[in-house]
Formats: C-alpha cells, sequence, structure tokens
C-alpha cells in the first residue's frame, strides 16, 4: 500500500531533521573542542603581538562558528519534537482509516469507561452493603426472644434491607466482571499483548445474610464479624486494589496501541527513506519550521504548542 501523500511529507521533513542533527552534532562537538583547546592555548602576557592576534582571530572564527552551529541545533530542537507529534498523530489516523484490527482494540477504551462505572456503582453499593450489616446487627439484639430463637419483625426487616443489598453489590460484581471479558476478548481478537483489566472475586453476599438470619443469636454474631469485616475490605482494600491494578493494565493497553501504529511507522519510514535527498536537507529544516509557526498561528496563543 502506498504511503499516504500528507504521512509521505511529513516523514521526508522528519527524516531531513535526523539527517541535520547527524551532520551537525559531530561537527559542534569538534568545535567546542576547539575552542577549548583555544582557551587553554591563550598566549602569555609576554606573547607577540602577531601571536596574540592570531590567536584571537581563530577564537573569533571558532565563536562564529559555534554560533551557527548552535543555531542550528537550536533549530532542530524547536521542531523536532512538533513535528514528531504529527507524524505520530497522521500514522495513528492512518491506522484508524486502514487497519480494522487496529479500530477494534481502540474500543478497550470504551470497555475502560464501562468498568470505572461499574466500579463506582460497586464503591457504592459497597458502603450501603457495609451500613445494612451495622444496622442489622444492631437490630437483632433487640426485641429477640431467646426461648424461641426468634428475631424481632424490625430485625427480620433489616435482614431483608441487607440482603437485598448485598445482591446489588454481587450485582455489581457480574456486571464489572462481564466488561472485563469483552475487554479480554476484544485484546485476544485485535491480538494486542497488554494486561487485561482485574476481576472482582465472586461472593454470594445476599446468601450469606440469608444463612445468618436462620441462625440462632450466638451462632450468628461469630458470623456477622466475618462479613461486615469482608464488607469492609471490599471498601478499604479491594477498591484501591483494583484500582492501582486497572491502572497498570491502562499503561500496558496504551503501550500496546502505541506499539502498534509505531510498528506500522517504522515500515512506512522505511519507505519513505528512497525519497530523502540530503542535498535538500537544510531547506527541508527550514520549511518545516515555517510550517510548523504557520500552523502556530491558527492556535489560540499563536506559538508552538509545547511537545507533550
Amino acid at each position: 500500500m502506498a504511503i499516504p501523500l500528507k504521512i509521505r511529507d511529513l516523514l521526508v521533513r522528519e527524516a531531513h531533521l535526523r539527517l541535520g542533527r547527524e551532520a551537525i552534532a559531530p561537527i559542534l562537538a569538534e568545535r567546542e573542542a576547539e575552542w577549548a583547546g583555544l582557551q587553554k592555548s591563550k598566549p602569555g602576557l609576554f606573547a607577540a603581538k602577531e601571536a596574540k592576534a592570531a590567536h584571537a582571530q581563530a577564537l573569533r572564527e571558532c565563536e562564529e562558528t559555534l554560533r551557527l552551529l548552535r543555531n542550528g541545533i537550536a533549530q532542530l530542537d524547536r521542531v523536532e519534537p512538533h513535528l514528531r507529534r504529527l507524524v505520530v498523530e497522521a500514522a495513528e489516523d492512518h491506522c484508524r482509516e486502514n487497519s480494522p484490527e487496529y479500530l477494534r482494540a481502540l474500543a478497550i477504551r470504551e470497555r475502560r469507561a464501562d468498568w470505572d462505572r461499574c466500579l463506582q456503582r460497586f464503591a457504592e453499593k459497597a458502603y450501603g452493603f457495609t451500613q445494612a450489616l451495622g444496622n442489622v446487627r444492631n437490630m437483632v439484639t433487640s426485641g429477640y426472644q431467646r426461648h424461641e430463637q426468634v428475631y424481632s419483625q424490625a430485625a427480620l426487616q433489616a435482614f431483608l434491607l441487607a440482603i437485598e443489598a448485598g445482591r446489588r453489590v454481587e450485582d455489581e460484581i457480574r456486571f464489572a466482571n462481564d466488561v472485563a471479558d469483552v475487554q479480554a476478548r476484544i485484546l485476544s481478537d485485535s491480538r494486542l499483548s497488554a494486561l487485561e483489566l482485574p476481576k472482582l472475586r465472586t461472593v454470594n453476599y445476599s446468601q450469606w445474610v440469608a444463612l445468618i438470619s436462620n441462625m440462632t443469636l450466638a451462632e450468628a454474631q461469630p458470623q456477622f464479624d466475618q462479613i461486615i469485616a469482608e464488607a469492609k475490605r471490599l471498601c478499604e482494600e479491594t477498591l484501591p486494589q483494583l484500582q492501582a491494578q486497572a491502572g497498570l493494565a491502562d499503561a500496558s493497553q496504551t503501550a500496546a496501541l502505541d506499539s502498534f501504529v509505531l510498528q506500522a511507522l517504522g515500515g512506512m519510514r522505511e519507505e519513505a527513506r528512497a525519497l530523502v535527498n540530503p542535498e535538500d536537507t537544510e531547506t527541508s529544516v527550514a520549511d518545516s519550521e515555517r510550517m510548523l509557526a504557520a500552523l502556530a498561528k491558527k492556535t489560540v496563543l499563536g506559538r508552538l504548542p509545547a511537545p507533550a
């Protein structure tokens, strides 16, 4: 497939920037060493006038050369990051338009947003479950008929509310895990090598509360301690761990997407290399700076944007 004209132009410009730096950098290093040597070999106070004049002339010429070379490097430093950004953006657009595999892979970001919403709801439901459990534990001792081992109507109602709260937590766990499964399939289909979103541990909280409601008060108390500790772990430990793991997955997936683009870009760079004439490097670098300055005028501040 032929390289699109826009990318080809940018890649040729990029190659000229690289050639320019390769040409200037070693000469700059030599002249800096020469300047340092001239500084050390400065004629003494009683040296001949001609020797002093020759040294001063050599120093001026070296400093002028250094100024021109450093200006060249400064020009490259100004242009390179912005042109590189344009190159990568153009390559990413090209992958979107021409690679169904890459387009499918981008869907992982949509799933990530879905998973975030699930996790937010999970946090809310886990907190509600913790509150419901605390409420029912406080209620069970009030009005408990020890001889019949029967809870009061208020306690039974609190149990029902806690069971429903537990069911809501289970629903959010299932939703979040379903989203993680879909994203994992997308990663597999697109053949991206990246970490998957973490999955939440499945626990039947509603059934656990229902079982406690059928226990005696003496049997229920240690169970309350366990399930409340579990609910607190969800809020205080599990959620931060999931968010940290999701952050690692994000970084891994972003790196995989970037690698996809850079791999495609590498092939296009190879093709564009044949179009680069070293004799045009100086003209191309200057033209690239003018092009970027013209683009910058279209921005709000009217200057080159800071490189990412």
